[in-house]
C-alpha cells in the first residue's frame, strides 16, 4: 500500500486525545503505520505551538500543523513557523474590554507565540493552564511588537452562551468569535480558521485537497471539516457536527483517529 500524497489532519482535544489527556495507544500505532507507507499526519489545534508540541513528539507529524485555531502553521520537523496571522492589537483590546466589563466572572487569556498572558483568572483558566503546561504571565502583553494571535474567554456554559450572544450585538469586522468547548469562547482574526489554514497548508505543501482527510469534534473544527476532501467526526461530537461530516467514527476514548486511518487504508487498498 502506498499512501503518498494523502494528508490526514486531526484535532487534538476530544479527537486524537482520549481519556485523562492521554492519546490512546491504538491511535499512535495507526499513525505510525499510516506514515510508514507514505501518508502524512498533521495536527490542527487551538493549543499553542509549545502545548501542541507535546503531542507532536508522540505522533511525529510530517504535514504542516495548525496551531491556535488557524492563526499559525508550524512545521514540527523543522521547528519552524511557516505562516501566521494575528489580531489588530488596538481593536482587539477594545473588544476584550467590552467583554471584561460585561462578564466579571469570565477568565480571560491572551495568546502570543510562546506565552500566555492572563488578564483575569478563574477556575477554568487555572485548569486550562494546567493542561497547556506552558509559560504564562499575569496582565496583558506589554510588548507592542509581540503579536496577539487569539484571546480566550472561559466561564460556565450558560455564561459563555450569553457572551457569544453579546458579541453579536456590536460590530467586530476584523475579528471572529468561535466556541471551542462549552466553557471556552475564542476571539480570532477575521481571516483565521482551521479551514483557511488547511487551504494555505495544502497550497504551500502541494497536496490535493481531494486527498486530504480531516477529523475534529467541535464547532471550531467546522471549517476544517468543510475544507477537507473527506471529513470525519468522532462519536462524542455534537449531533449537528455529525450531520455535516462524511463519516462518523468511534469515540475519542477508544481511538477515533485509528478508526479513520483504517477507513483510509480500506479505501486505498
Amino acid at each position: 500500500m502506498d499512501l503518498s500524497g494523502v494528508l490526514l489532519v486531526s484535532d487534538l482535544d476530544g479527537t486524537l486525545i482520549g481519556e485523562n489527556f492521554v492519546v490512546p495507544e491504538r491511535n499512535l500505532r495507526a499513525i505510525e503505520r499510516f506514515q510508514n507507507v507514505g501518508g502524512s499526519f498533521a495536527i490542527a489545534t487551538g493549543r499553542s505551538i509549545l502545548s501542541g508540541g507535546r503531542y507532536a513528539e508522540l505522533t511525529h507529524p510530517k504535514g504542516p500543523c495548525i496551531c491556535l485555531n488557524g492563526t499559525i502553521l508550524y512545521d514540527y520537523q523543522r521547528q519552524k513557523l511557516i505562516w501566521d496571522c494575528h489580531l489588530n492589537q488596538h481593536t482587539a483590546a477594545a473588544y476584550i474590554q467590552k467583554l471584561y466589563d460585561r462578564f466579571p466572572t469570565a477568565g480571560i487569556e491572551y495568546f502570543c507565540v510562546e506565552t500566555i498572558h492572563i488578564l483575569r483568572n478563574n477556575a477554568y483558566v487555572t485548569e486550562h493552564l494546567n493542561h497547556e503546561s506552558v509559560s504564562w504571565s499575569e496582565g496583558p502583553p506589554v510588548d507592542a511588537d509581540e503579536p496577539w494571535y487569539k484571546a480566550l474567554f472561559a466561564d460556565d456554559p450558560e455564561r459563555m452562551n450569553e457572551m457569544e450572544a453579546f458579541a453579536r450585538t456590536f460590530s467586530h469586522e476584523d475579528v471572529r468569535f468561535v466556541s471551542s468547548s462549552e466553557n471556552y469562547l475564542e476571539m480570532l482574526p477575521a481571516q483565521a480558521s482551521k479551514g483557511n489554514a488547511l487551504r494555505k497548508a495544502v497550497q504551500m505543501a502541494g497536496y490535493d485537497l481531494k486527498q486530504v482527510y480531516a477529523i475534529g469534534d467541535y464547532y471550531n473544527d467546522t471549517e476544517l471539516l468543510e475544507a477537507a476532501g473527506v471529513s470525519a467526526v468522532p462519536e462524542n461530537a455534537p449531533e449537528d457536527i455529525k450531520r455535516r461530516a462524511d463519516l462518523v467514527v468511534g469515540h475519542c476514548f477508544q481511538g477515533a483517529v485509528a478508526d479513520l486511518i483504517e477507513e483510509i487504508e480500506y479505501r486505498h487498498s
